[in-house]
């Protein structure tokens, strides 16, 4: 049965309940497997040159779809304020942080990590625009804490905390940027991230030739474009692309629960097709994270906030 769905203004077509479906699946199941793309680019790429070149083609290929849509880019182009924004912190420093933990970190567990988005989306909520948490989401937000504690002590703790707080920094870059977006939930997304992800790409691009050494045989290798293809045209075009869709059609608290199966299926992803063994210790943390995340998003029907999150991967 095919209902009529709310759209926002650029995107006018009626929805089935398949369709939603479909998109939700495959935003999940692209987010929960580009943290193993990232570290399978790692070998090849360092980090910063490979945030850049992932963005460059990115942003290109979204112009792209831009144009073979029609879309106005002159008539719809966003304020530069929001450009720099998202260039900076969804794109920038959330992606710089995420690869540089993945460095020595296992990719699931960064991806675990990652999963406090929540609630720093609700933190930045309530003071940049006056939204309060909920019981619910304090309590979460001390059992998934305390889930990063558990995976932070224990074996060479000076080695592994920097990178872990690389995580959640990108974590808290990534839910600003959310909020600050939320702000402009009519605008068109092919014409709002195709620029943020340019200024971003050539950035970090130029910083990374200027900075990192790139081994070219390597980074042209099969396995490495193909990390590097699937991590700019289906982690980065179309899983953000489909966020933007589906939040124009669903609620945002529904879409903000795929921030508990991301970090799920990517400590699977990692454990079965990276070879990443995981202690006691990182399941334990990794299950506290989890179940806090769980229980912050596990709203009740009273007025609660509803945010949309689009996460990093």
């Amino acid at each position: 049965m095919t209902h009529r769905l709310p759209v926002g203004p650029f995107l006018r077509a009626h929805a089935t309940t398949v369709a939603v479906i479909a998109a939700y699946a495959a935003t999940v199941l692209i987010w929960g497997t580009t943290w193993l793309g990232i570290k399978v680019s790692l070998h090849s790429l360092p980090p910063v040159t490979g945030v850049g070149l992932r963005f460059v083609i990115a942003g290109l290929v979204l112009y792209a779809m831009a144009l073979a849509f029609g879309v106005n880019l002159r008539k719809h182009a966003p304020p530069f304020h929001l450009v720099a924004v998202l260039a900076l912190t969804m794109f920038g420093i959330n992606y710089v942080l995420t690869y540089l933990a993945e460095t020595h970190l296992a990719s699931g567990l960064v991806a675990v990590l990652f999963g406090t988005l929540p609630f720093f989306v609700f933190g930045f909520a309530h003071h940049m625009v006056g939204e309060r948490a909920s019981k619910r989401t304090i309590v979460g937000t001390i059992l998934a804490l305390g889930g990063v504690g558990v995976i932070s002590f224990g074996g060479d703790m000076r080695a592994e905390l920097a990178y872990i707080a690389c995580a959640v920094i990108a974590s808290a870059s990534s839910g600003f940027a959310n909020v600050y977006l939320k702000r402009f939930a009519d605008a068109n997304p092919l014409t709002t991230l195709p620029p943020a992800m340019l200024l971003a790409g050539g950035v970090l691009l130029a910083w990374g030739l200027g900075f990192e050494h790139v081994s070219w045989q390597r980074a042209l290798a099969p396995q490495s474009l193909e990390a590097l293809f699937y991590l700019a045209v289906f982690g980065s075009s179309i899983a953000f692309y489909l966020n933007h869709w589906l939040l124009q059609r669903i609620d945002s608290g529904v879409l903000g629960l795929s921030a508990l199966m991301i970090p799920v299926l990517a400590v699977g992803v990692g454990a079965l097709f990276g070879g990443e063994v995981l202690g006691v210790r990182d399941v334990a943390g990794a299950l506290l994270v989890t179940g806090g995340i769980w229980v912050a998003l596990s709203r009740s029907r009273k007025r609660e906030p509803e945010w949309g999150m689009e996460l990093a991967a």
